[in-house]
């Protein structure tokens, strides 16, 4: 189905870029076409339907959820480079032998793919064959959301009804679900990604069968794949659903080796308030929620870790969430004997958290992240005003330091380490007041 952009109230005309119409127009020179295909193009509706609701004053910009264009030419990928390379524009060959390639001029970038039809796969890798026709590249798409393209003169093409899935709500594999999976098994992933976008309308029956059916073939994927989507599902402002498709139809055990607990993620606080408490550490908030629904237990970090092959931060960040209770317990700030999981939770949510939270900052651990985490595993809504109040907190700096001892004369060794941290909790455990005088003399 064909729909002109600028014939449509509520969907202006889609404002290609400059990289876009030089491949436009090269496609062109090659007897060929090229289409701008996928996300960017989706989301160009949604936010147009969504600030013609709002009356916006302006058309949202078609980058503004997607980020890098994507494209698909109607030629063999090869020819397609040779003739993008005369043209003076930069090409990584990022995906060639699948018929992709990455398009660079200017600070703009764009991935550019051959109209094409999987001839085989085994769910991880596929053999692609390259066509002419647009119907069948758009029937190996993964959604029906996803099938949406932009033509050279501004018309909006929608093969497979993506627009009205879109407008209801609903995510659907583009024809049959278990061979959009068989295709590739991330899919499932995919769509457990995609759904609390765009699948408002509910789950979709047939695919939540086809998961459940085929979720085994998950194991299979590697780790990469599987973490590039768990980390696009947990930074997302609702997680849930999604979250809920992986443990219902078992696909969590198969792609993680274990079982979520997604009901978890109801005491977590608004998105808003994670986005403000952890601005400093963007790169890592979509570990929160994720260790909020894993199973409590170094054990399971750690095949978590192994699993997904996080970067050494992500996983001394996702360490530290777990192996925190046992620190707070050694430090005795609680003034009582309590198992390590208590003492995380009462310390921090009590009235004296500052306590805790020195030590823990003291030695690289963040308080607010192991409040929030151990909080909400715990079954108790997260205060989002104590959270603020922990990720702002600046701790004060003892004003006895290594130094100050060696001039007192305290020998080098063990010891001056064991004088300082003693030192140290007396200081916290008066609230930070004593002065260094005060301190010292104590010794």
């Amino acid at each position: 189905m064909t729909v002109p952009m600028a014939g449509r109230a509520s969907i202006p005309r889609f404002p290609v870029p400059p990289l876009a119409r030089r491949i436009f127009d090269i496609a062109e020179a090659l007897d060929s076409e090229a289409r701008i295909v996928g996300g960017a193009v989706r989301d160009w509706v949604l936010d147009a339907r969504s600030s013609a609701l709002a009356q916006s004053d302006g058309p949202p910009s078609p980058h503004a959820r997607s980020g890098d264009i994507d494209m698909s030419i109607a030629c063999p990928i090869a020819r397609a480079v040779d003739a993008l390379r005369d043209a003076g524009l930069k090409i990584v060959e990022t995906g060639l032998a699948h018929g992709t390639v990455t398009v660079i001029a200017d600070g703009q970038t764009i991935e550019l793919t051959q109209t094409r039809i999987d001839l085989d796969t085994d769910g991880r890798h596929a053999v692609i064959g390259f066509t002419e026709d647009w119907a069948e590249d758009a029937r190996r798409r993964d959604f029906t959301v996803n099938a949406l393209y932009i033509t050279a003169d501004g018309m909006l093409e929608d093969p497979l009804g993506g627009l009205a899935d879109l407008a209801a709500g609903r995510l659907r594999f583009v024809g049959n679900a278990k061979t959009r999976i068989t295709e590739d098994a991330l899919r499932m992933l995919r769509y457990c990604r995609f759904l609390p976008r765009f699948g408002q309308a509910g789950i979709d029956d047939e695919a939540l069968a086809a998961i459940g059916a085929m979720a085994a073939r998950a194991a299979h994927l590697s780790g990469e794949r599987v973490a590039h989507e768990c980390r696009r599902l947990f930074a997302a402002q609702a997680p849930l659903a999604g979250v809920r498709v992986m443990h219902e139809s078992g696909l969590d055990e198969h792609a993680l080796g274990l079982r979520l607990q997604p009901h978890l993620l109801k005491n977590l606080p608004p998105f808003d308030v994670l986005q403000q408490a952890f601005a400093a550490t963007a790169a890592s908030v979509w570990l929160l929620p994720f260790a909020v629904v894993l199973p409590a237990g170094a054990a399971n970090s750690d095949a978590v870790i192994k699993r997904l092959r996080l970067s050494r931060a992500e996983s001394r960040f996702l360490t530290s969430l777990d192996k925190h209770g046992s620190y707070i317990a050694e430090q005795g700030l609680a003034g009582e004997s309590l198992a390590d999981g208590d003492v995380p939770d009462r310390g921090l949510a009590g009235k004296d958290w500052h306590r805790p939270a020195w030590f823990l900052r003291r030695d690289g651990h963040d308080p607010a992240a192991i409040y929030l985490v151990q909080t909400a595993r715990g079954g108790t809504p997260v205060s989002a005003g104590r959270l603020l109040d922990i990720a702002a907190w600046q701790p004060p700096q003892c004003p006895v330091t290594a130094t100050d001892l060696l001039s007192h004369g305290v020998d080098k060794g063990p010891a001056l380490g064991d004088m300082l941290c003693a030192i140290e909790h007396r200081w916290v455990m008066y609230d930070f007041t004593l002065t260094k005088a005060e301190l010292l003399a104590a010794i």
